[in-house]
């Protein structure tokens, strides 16, 4: 393989944890509209949260354990999809055809469907996120020599902090441009 092309690929890998982050920090920046619109309150965001991280430390064992048995080639297209579809449905928290069937029938618990959905996608999103890091490890390891293992690595990584960092630049954007909440999911 020419050696231009495993650092393309690296760069892929960057992008890719830059999404990841990115998917993985919109509900941060947009939990105050969140709340405010959807009775979305501290206890309800916790338990996102803990959805989120639960749901992500199961993912990393069993994506670790078939991203040793498959290989990324075949693993990865699937995680990227999952997460995407996760943060993409995100944004159909507060449309009624998709939270209507999840919310309370007594009217008992106001913004109830909401929260489930989030639950719900916040769940898969931690599940297939969580199969980034062993798809794009063991990527870097076969594409790369020994030597050039750290910088490839730390390519990839980069992405984490690029795409915090991107966020709130990107919500900002989208509301300048008059898109609401859902659309920084999308």
């Amino acid at each position: 393989m020419p050696i231009a092309w495993k650092w393309w690929v690296c760069g892929a890998l960057l992008l890719a944890t830059f999404l990841n982050y990115m998917d993985r920090q919109a509900l941060a920046v947009t939990v105050p509209e969140l709340k405010q619109r959807y009775n979305l309150h501290e206890g309800r965001v916790g338990r996102l949260e803990m959805s989120f991280g639960l749901a992500f430390a199961a993912g990393s064992l069993l994506f670790g354990w078939l991203a040793d048995r498959v290989g990324p080639r075949a693993l990865y297209p699937l995680v990227l999809v999952g997460w995407s579809a996760a943060g993409v449905a995100t944004g159909f928290a507060g449309h009624p055809g998709a939270v209507g069937p999840l919310e309370d029938p007594d009217g008992d618990e106001p913004g109830a469907g909401t929260y489930r959905w989030l639950l719900l996608c916040r769940t898969l999103l931690g599940l297939f996120e969580a199969g980034h890091w062993p798809c794009a490890l063991l990527a870097a390891r076969r594409l790369l020599a020994p030597a050039d293992r750290p910088l490839g690595n730390g390519i990839l990584q980069s992405g984490a902090s690029l795409g915090a960092i991107a966020i709130p630049l990107y919500v900002l954007l989208v509301r300048r441009l008059g898109g609401g909440w859902e659309t920084v999911f999308w």
